[in-house]
């Protein structure tokens, strides 16, 4: 028996990589004012960020409903398939919940709860993908994937706290002392999910982005695999010089580059970049 892969639009494996590995997406939802759309097929962060410009106001978010899972996850049962499902974090949205209703209406989809977001949910995608081709079945991938989820690195480096402020996970003193001087947080998502301050860059933005690189290159027990690179929209001579940097490291067999999306920009922000990668 065969085995699709399937996960949540919090996976970033945009703009076309989740097509290259055959993976179904499915989006969460994004309202700004009184339109719904789904997140990267009818709305891109460029459309949160020209609204935001406006009103001032984020869009909300909502997780794909659990008739949403049921469909896709039927899909492929029905087509003789095993189904394994990565999720986005459970403790920043109702996706892995809703997905695991859903799966208990078949004996062969796995739901993995990744505990993480964007593209370091994409890597395991990935990771999954590859023991699917592999021929393992559903239910030896969500073994090892249970397994490896622990290794995910995700240290986020925000331009602004703009968005975290507007959202409620930094307050008003915060944010106005982070302009005030000039201060670019990195946080760490840990392998529990858990959201935490790992270190504040200071200077200007390009300056920060090649330190924050470096910083993350010296960091300890890095799998050469592959690294997944992910921004929320910059400046283009800005990021292929920052994959260059990555690339001329010579850590990493393979520099995978990814465009978030809307569920992963409403939160961060504009100019958010992010290397992904797994330990040993």
């Amino acid at each position: 028996m065969s085995t699709a892969i399937t996960t949540d639009s919090g996976c970033d494996l945009f703009p076309d990589l989740y097509l290259e590995k055959k993976v179904d997406v499915i989006p969460l939802y994004i309202t700004i004012g009184d339109r719904t759309s789904r997140d990267f097929f009818d709305i891109k962060p460029q459309d949160v960020f020209q609204d935001f410009a406006v009103t001032k106001k984020l869009p909300k978010t909502a997780a794909p409903a659990p008739t949403d899972f049921y469909e896709v996850f039927k899909k492929h049962v029905d087509a003789g398939e095993d189904v394994v499902h990565l999720s986005m974090n459970s403790k920043m949205s109702a996706s892995y919940q809703n997905a695991v209703i859903a799966a208990q209406e078949f004996e062969n989809v796995y739901v993995i709860n990744t505990f993480t977001i964007s593209s370091a949910e994409g890597l395991m995608v990935l990771d999954a993908c590859d023991l699917r081709d592999q021929g393992k079945s559903g239910q030896e991938i969500a073994a090892l994937m249970e397994q490896e989820k622990d290794k995910v690195r995700t240290y986020v480096l925000l331009d602004t706290l703009e968005f975290a402020y507007r959202g409620g996970r930094a307050s008003k003193l915060q944010t106005m002392g982070a302009n005030l001087l000039k201060l670019r947080p990195c946080l760490f998502l840990s392998p529990r999910g858990e959201l935490s301050i790992h270190k504040k860059f200071r200077g200007n933005y390009p300056q920060v982005c090649r330190e924050y690189v470096r910083h993350v290159l010296e960091m300890p027990n890095i799998c050469r695999d592959h690294v997944m690179v992910s921004t929320t929209g910059m400046d283009q001579s800005l990021l292929e010089s920052l994959v260059q940097m990555i690339k001329d490291s010579g850590i990493f067999k393979e520099v995978l580059l990814t465009y978030a999306g809307c569920t992963t920009t409403v939160h961060t922000g504009p100019n958010t970049f992010v290397v992904f990668y797994k330990e040993n």
